[in-house]
């Protein structure tokens, strides 16, 4: 968590907000382009470099579009101070995510003890 919100401070929330979107855009186009690449073709690496590339060109625009988006809203101190604040929340939501979605809490420590609890 602390690297999370450094790496925020650095980043400031736009950068962090920006990162989170399009990793966000890039995960559903890769769900929806594998599901469609389906009907496309039946060659495995086609469609795994076609859908990674899709996947890809969505994270780079929309990272950008939402880079310029927050950047013009906030100022260089404030955009450090919410940077770090958001990188923190953030790295405490997926744990707590990973923590309720049950999967493999044995791989983390922290996870167990908020799997024990939160749930």
């Amino acid at each position: 968590m602390l690297v999370s919100a450094v790496l925020g401070a650095f980043r400031g929330l736009s950068g962090v907000v920006a990162f989170a979107a399009a990793t966000a855009a890039s995960v559903f186009a890769a769900s929806f382009g594998w599901t469609y690449s389906a009907s496309l073709t039946c060659v495995i690496w086609q469609r795994a470099v076609g859908v990674g590339l899709a996947s890809l060109l969505v994270f780079g625009i929309v990272r950008a579009v939402a880079r310029k988006f927050v950047n013009g809203m906030l100022a260089q101190p404030a955009d450090a101070i919410f940077g770090f604040l958001f990188g923190a929340a953030l790295c405490a939501a997926l744990v707590l995510a990973w923590a309720l979605s049950g999967m493999f809490p044995g791989h983390s420590a922290i996870v167990r003890e908020v799997a024990a609890r939160v749930g």
